[in-house]
């Protein structure tokens, strides 16, 4: 059965890397190729098939890019059409909307969606949001099958929409081999001193993921303690935040790295300050580079890393949770942030304890345990559940 992943783009994001590991490791299995909306290429695929459905590179406006959605819809049916495909899994909410609507313009393959971040994100996003939601709740209906990345993400979907098609769970893969590999390489452009502690914290310098929350903990720990930011984005409100409170110089933005694991596998601590995520891939590969972890009780996938045995129900708000496999505090309170830092970096052997939990909870992401679910899926078979 020939069949395709279909995606916006190959662009530097979670989403993106986890389509380059899955075709990575099934492509020698399966006769797959990629599919992008558009070319604006960060991962590189080896040995598969590209077909870019536009020559656009994606900075084009959300309104925009939702009126496109037709014209390429209709593009896709025609490939599908041409090349004799069977089955197209997409991943990115607008793919999956082209995914589905070509569907719906009778090319008669068998449809999957891969949701990567929660539902709720498009609460706060005005008229767009609204938009999207709409779109949710009037093509989802139409899949064969929806893939979520958390236990969360899955009882949202059914809790706000009521869908009656199957919904499965399948996490994030992560090349460990890789990652451990990277980890090992030197760090050139910056010094790591003697005698200071350094957090380290991933993501896009954007409002959603909370870095400001940082900076406000920062300010209450001691001067031997800094932390590492590592991201493109809105680096210049941060600073004036940083300047503010006087902790500029122990804030170092460093900008988006292609190896962010050399930077990881120098640092004391990793935090996520997230508002939401779907399934956070640089909490688990901070995991792989041996880090303790704390991080914000967000929707959704952090709990479920860090303590999967709780009730995926319960958010801290008030308190400072110390599960099992890292620490969780309420969205949003900088200081319990920095309540949960200093109890870490103060304690050796609580941070030990984590590291090592970390380091055997990741195992379970492994990319040729998550593959082998993702291959079964692709072949449209009824047991997602792998070896």
């Amino acid at each position: 059965m020939k069949k395709a992943i279909l995606i916006n783009s190959l662009t530097c994001g979670g989403a993106e890397r986890v389509v380059s590991l899955i075709l990575k490791a099934v492509a020698e299995q399966e006769n797959i190729e990629l599919i992008c909306l558009e070319k604006n290429n960060f991962y590189s695929v080896k040995d598969i098939k590209i077909t870019y459905l536009t020559e656009r590179c994606g900075r084009e406006s959300g309104l925009l890019k939702l009126l496109y959605l037709p014209i390429l819809a209709f593009k896709l049916k025609k490939y599908i059409k041409q090349e004799k495909i069977k089955l197209i899994q997409s991943h990115i909410f607008r793919a999956n909307y082209v995914n589905i609507l070509a569907a719906k313009f009778f090319s008669k393959h068998i449809v999957q969606v891969v949701n990567t971040i929660p539902i709720c994100k498009y609460d706060k996003e005005g008229l767009t949001g609204k938009i999207n939601k709409l779109l949710i709740s009037f093509l989802y209906p139409m899949t064969d099958l929806i893939i979520v990345k958390s236990k969360a993400m899955k009882k949202e979907l059914e809790d706000t929409f009521g869908f009656k098609n199957k919904i499965v769970i399948l996490h994030n893969p992560y090349d460990t081999s890789y990652i451990k590999l990277s980890a090992d390489e030197e760090v050139n452009d910056f010094e790591f001193k003697e005698n200071t502690q350094y957090i380290v914290s991933i993501g896009r310098l954007v409002k959603q993921k909370r870095n400001i929350d940082l900076i406000n903990a920062l300010s209450t720990l001691p001067a031997n303690i800094e932390a590492v930011f590592l991201g493109d984005g809105d680096k210049e409100q941060l600073l004036a935040a940083a300047e503010k409170l006087n902790v500029s110089a122990r804030c170092h933005f460093l900008g988006k790295k292609g190896n962010p694991f050399k930077y990881m596998a120098r640092s004391n601590l990793f935090v996520m300050c997230s508002e939401v995520e779907g399934f956070p891939n640089v909490l688990v590969e901070a995991m792989i580079c041996g880090l303790p972890v704390i991080s914000s009780d967000c929707i959704s996938g952090p709990r479920e890393i860090l303590s999967p045995k709780s009730d995926e129900n319960i958010i801290v708000k008030d308190e400072i949770d110390y599960a099992e496999f890292g620490v969780l505090y309420p969205v949003g309170r900088a200081d319990l942030l920095a309540e949960a830092v200093s109890s870490l970096l103060n304690d050796r052997n609580m941070c030990q304890k984590y590291a090592e939990a970390g380091q055997s909870r990741a195992k379970d992401f492994d990319i040729n345990i998550i593959s082998e679910k993702y291959r079964r899926a692709l072949n449209n078979e009824k047991d997602y559940s792998g070896k």
